[in-house]
């Protein structure tokens, strides 16, 4: 049976109750995105149930981009300085902001995340083929993990590219309230999965090396 938006919004608090301290970036944007697609149900009528979806998730999309722009215009001043970081950072953040505000269609909501997914594959991948570990290194810099990260080099690419394909699937077989849902815990569910590929790693017994 098909969840309307308040239902979402219920099953969401319920995932965090008694969980430990999350980080805000986590969950705030899948609550703002759901507050927000309830709003604009109510505020739209039946008719414009795209209109709504696609206003909830630029809510979101910003409520993303500022929880996580602290530490975004870190990594961008390690890598450029004075003007090229700005730059770097204003495409980064307002490209997307600008392709979701002019979006018609819900779809390219969707496929935003996807293009995401896409992408830090892409960069991991392009370590892997010049056998690099330049972005795993920037990710974990302990000493520690050193002769690991040619594995969570490979591990990152295999992640992306799986929640890229999950995704697409979600796309095909959700509604949009469903996949608002999905898209609000995806933070989460991304998390963990990224620790337990790096305790994976980090238990290997080849101890670090390509496998």
């Amino acid at each position: 049976m098909d969840r309307q938006p308040p239902d979402q919004f219920r099953l969401l608090f319920s995932l965090f109750h008694g969980m430990p301290p999350l980080s805000r970036a986590l969950y705030l944007p899948g609550l703002a995105a759901l507050a927000g697609y309830i709003i604009f149900t109510v505020l739209f009528d039946a008719r414009h149930d795209g209109q709504a979806f696609v206003t909830a998730f630029l809510l979101g999309f910003a409520v993303y981009i500022a929880c996580g722009f602290e530490g975004l215009m870190r990594r961008v001043l390690t890598l450029w300085s004075g003007s090229g970081a700005a730059f770097v950072a204003l495409a980064l953040i307002g490209l997307p902001l600008v392709i979701l505000a002019l979006a018609d269609d819900a779809v390219w909501c969707q496929r935003m995340q996807s293009a995401v997914y896409l992408v830090i594959a892409g960069v991991f991948l392009n370590d892997l083929v010049r056998g690099r570990v330049a972005t795993s290194a920037s990710l974990w810099p302990d000493a520690g993990m050193r002769n690991h990260l040619p594995n969570l080099t490979r591990g990152m690419v295999l992640l992306n590219g799986t929640l890229l394909v999950l995704n697409e699937t979600m796309i095909f077989a959700s509604d949009l309230s469903q996949w608002l849902m999905f898209w609000a815990i995806l933070p989460l569910v991304s998390q963990m999965l990224v620790r337990a590929m790096v305790l994976t790693v980090i238990n290997l017994d080849d101890n670090g090396q390509p496998v």
